[in-house]
Order: structure tokens, then C-alpha cells, then sequence
């Protein structure tokens, strides 16, 4: 367990709205950044370091870009790769030269992450390595992630490779290409990602909602909120809460605090064992959350981060806090959900 020393914190009368003052703010932000701090130097388990990394690039402060580029030498190489995205997520200008040592790294995806990172920071001269990553390299790990960054770096002269990405034998391959096309503001690629999020499958619902998500675009918030309305599974609800909450619109607000309260069990399935499913939906109900950014969600995500006894979901629970507190709201409404701040 990741978990900082927790600070007895105590909002008013249930029914009333309350001031997130200055003392509370800070105590509450110290407390996320140092689970921030504590898990990207988690030893026991690379995932948990890789979701700081990712976490810490929602993090404007020079303490988190600073404990990003720590991660660019981690001995893991996916803690790498998050790092290097995290970089030209932020353009870190000090991340440079570190990123450029990791274009020699062992691991293919760490090169592709060092290439975005570079993109991003002005240096272009090597980024056209990327087609070869996508469209030659035998493992198809790597195929998605030079799929991922191509999207990411936002450059649509990119979707005609892409495209040629879409015959890949690999599905994975197809859903990141796919996606990234979408991001770079392929219309085609948005409207097969529609369809998909109406297709009715759990897992190809949530996938094609995150990526709709990413476009940033508020064409889509209506498809969204059909998803919110509709959808069968909890996973795919939390989604389009959070791409709703993306785009400033926070009708998921009550669907995602919920599941982060009372977390549940959509089906029995032997690939997919009851505790990773309340994992996966308390994470997306965390991530939902920071993106609604509305305040009253911080009692919750604070018990989240001070009493879970997975350092996952404490991460989570810690990007959403920061998330919201960088947004500036200091006045919350209790809920039934949410009826005070835990105490110590």
C-alpha cells in the first residue's frame, strides 16, 4: 500500500454547501501528490509506476515533470515508454535529452515513445521512423503504440498511413490506428467508432468511446450521452461520463460517483475475475470523475486514496483529486453518496 498519512478533514452539515479553503486545498493536494510520488517509485509492481507516469503528465507543477523524467530511467521498459509519452504530453524542454538517450533503447516501444517525445519538442528530424515502427515491425505491440503517438502528435498527414495500418492482421493494431485517424480529425474513422460504440459488445463499446473521447470533439457529446443513458455495462456508462466530463458537461456525475462508491460485478467470467472488474470499474469511475471535475467528488476520492489497499486505485483516486483542485472548484454540495470528508 502506497497510502500517505491521512489528515483528519471534515466538511459541514450534509445538505449544505461547503468552502474547499486554502488549508484543506493544500493538505489535500499535498496528500494525492506525495501517492503521486510514493507509486512511481513503487517497486513491487511496474503497472502501478506506470500509471504515476501517466498521472503525473496531469500534473502542471515542475515537481511532477521532474518525477517524470526520473521515471525515463526506470529499469522497467513500459515505465520508460510512459515517461517519454508523458514528456511530449507536457513538452518538457528539461526531458529532452533524456528522451533522446531513449531512442537507443533495447525496447522498440521505449524508441517510438522517445520519437513522440522529440516530435513534441521541436525536433521533428527523426519522427519518420515511426512508419516503419507501424507498418514493418514484427511485434504487434509495438505497432499499436507507434498507432497511439501518430495520433497524439497531431499531425493529420499521418492518416494515410494510418489507413494503410487498418489491414493489419492484428485487432489491436486496427482499434489504435483507427482511433488515432478519429483524432486527427478523420470523419470516416469517427463514424466507425460510432457505430462501434453502438455495437452492443462491452469491450468494443468501451474502446470506441474512449477514442471518440480524444477527439475533443462536442459533435459527439449527444452520441455520448446516449451511451450514458443506454448502455448496458457499467464500463461503458463510466466512459462516455468521463468523455462527457471532457467536454464540460457533467451529466455522469451521478452514474460515476456511484461506482466509486459501491462497485459492483457486471458478470461471472473466468478470463475476468470479480476483483478486476471492480478494479477496472472504480478506475474509470476515478477517471470520469476528474475529468467532470466537479468538487464534491473529493470526499470520496479522498477515502479512495487513504483507505484502498490497491495502489492503483489509490493513483486513480489521487490524478482525479488533482485533476479537479487544478480546475479551481472550491465549493461542493454533499450528496447521499458523499457526506463528509473521511477522517484519520
Amino acid at each position: 500500500m502506497i497510502g500517505v498519512v491521512v489528515a483528519s478533514v471534515v466538511a459541514g452539515c450534509a445538505g449544505h454547501r461547503a468552502t474547499l479553503d486554502g488549508d484543506r486545498r493544500a493538505t489535500l493536494e499535498r496528500r494525492a501528490m506525495a501517492c503521486l510520488v510514493a507509486a512511481v517509485q513503487y517497486e513491487a509492481n511496474p503497472a502501478v509506476r506506470v500509471a504515476a507516469a501517466e498521472a503525473l503528465q496531469s500534473v502542471d507543477s515542475d515537481a511532477a515533470r521532474a518525477w517524470v523524467r526520473s521515471a525515463l530511467s526506470d529499469d522497467h521498459p513500459a515505465v520508460r515508454y510512459a515517461a517519454c509519452l508523458a514528456v511530449g504530453v507536457t513538452r518538457d524542454a528539461l526531458g529532452a535529452e533524456s528522451a533522446r538517450r531513449c531512442l537507443t533503447d533495447h525496447d522498440p516501444s521505449v524508441r517510438v515513445g522517445a520519437l513522440f517525445a522529440l516530435h513534441r519538442l521541436g525536433d521533428p528530424s527523426e519522427t519518420g521512423r515511426l512508419a516503419d515502427y507501424l507498418l514493418d515491425h514484427e511485434d504487434a505491440t509495438v505497432r499499436r503504440n507507434a498507432a497511439l503517438v501518430l495520433g497524439m502528435m497531431g499531425e493529420p498527414g499521418a492518416v494515410k498511413m494510418l489507413a494503410r495500418a487498418m489491414r493489419d492482421g492484428d485487432a489491436g493494431v486496427r482499434q489504435h490506428a483507427l482511433e488515432a485517424m478519429a483524432r486527427l480529425g478523420n470523419r470516416e474513422a469517427a463514424k466507425e467508432l460510432t457505430f462501434m460504440a453502438n455495437a452492443g459488445v462491452g469491450s468494443d463499446e468501451v474502446i470506441a468511446v474512449q477514442a471518440l473521447t480524444t477527439t475533443g470533439d462536442r459533435a459527439y457529446a449527444d452520441a455520448l450521452r446516449y451511451k450514458l443513458s443506454t448502455a448496458i455495462h457499467l464500463e461503458t456508462r463510466l466512459a462516455a461520463a468521463a468523455g462527457l466530463g471532457a467536454l464540460g458537461i457533467d451529466d455522469g456525475y451521478e452514474t460515476a460517483i456511484r461506482a466509486l462508491n459501491r462497485a459492483t460485478v457486471r458478470l461471472v467470467d473466468a478470463n475476468d475475475p470479480p476483483a478486476m472488474q471492480r478494479l477496472r470499474t472504480q478506475q474509470l469511475a476515478a477517471t470520469a470523475l476528474g475529468a467532470i471535475g466537479r468538487a464534491d467528488a473529493l470526499p470520496a476520492l479522498a477515502d479512495l486514496l487513504d483507505h484502498s489497499p490497491d495502489p492503483r486505485l489509490q493513483v486513480a483516486a489521487a490524478r482525479a483529486i488533482l485533476m479537479i483542485l487544478q480546475r479551481g472548484a472550491t465549493d461542493y454540495g454533499q450528496t447521499d453518496a458523499v457526506a463528509q470528508w473521511p477522517n484519520g
